[in-house]
């Protein structure tokens, strides 16, 4: 299945068939094509928490006003932000760019510098907002990622982040969630999938300059 034709196959699916599980090998493609996405400077400033505990995922649906999904998915993904961003993740960068690319840390002390002088103009508020965005360009990544394998996937705002950050013990570990992705298969109860998408006609949804 190419891309585009997995894009029209994919549907927000809201009932999932609970005897289905995702495969481990399927699993960990999605959480590399996250892991791949580009971001911002290449901070990655956020984490991918990955939830597979039915009895956790039913205690998320009255903080995720009860919608049901976050129950029945196989998994759930949940994309973090980083609240502590600061020098110490552009020092883990270049360290990881040392290792993975085999340079010194003198030829990449410009990019340190340009880095630092970015981060250092954003107050805390800014460093969130940025750090949302790269969550998200990872969250569209693994959508299109999850329907190239047939994975059914639903992205969810609607939740309350900060009693998903108190229930997943992630305060402590300087991570606040943003957005999340209940994963997993269809249900024959799901009827939203078979419908046709409605999306804008090309004329209106591109404009070109030559």
């Amino acid at each position: 299945m190419d891309l585009i034709e997995s894009l029209k196959w994919r549907a927000s699916v809201r009932n999932y068939d609970t005897s289905k599980k995702i495969e481990e090998q399927d699993l960990e493609k999605l959480i590399e094509a996250g892991n791949l996405t580009a971001t911002s400077m290449g901070l990655q400033p956020f984490k991918i928490v990955v939830l597979s505990n039915e009895e956790l995922q039913k205690k998320l649906v009255p903080i995720s006003y009860n919608q049901q999904q976050v129950a029945q998915a196989s998994h759930i993904l949940v994309f973090a932000v980083d609240t502590n961003i600061n020098e110490s993740a552009i020092d883990n960068y270049i360290n990881r760019v040392i290792e993975v690319r085999g340079v010194t840390n003198d030829s990449l002390e410009g990019y340190k510098q340009s880095m630092t002088n970015y981060l250092t103009m954003m107050d805390e508020e800014a460093k969130i907002t940025w750090a949302t965005k790269q969550a998200y360009i990872a969250l569209g990544t693994v959508m299109a990622a999850a329907a190239d394998l047939k994975i059914d996937s639903c992205a969810m705002e609607g939740f309350d982040p900060i009693q998903y950050q108190e229930l997943l013990e992630l305060k402590d570990k300087n991570l606040l969630p943003v957005v999340i992705l209940p994963v997993g298969y269809r249900s024959s109860e799901e009827k939203m999938a078979d419908l046709p998408k409605v999306r804008k006609t090309r004329e209106n949804f591109v404009l070109e300059i030559n």
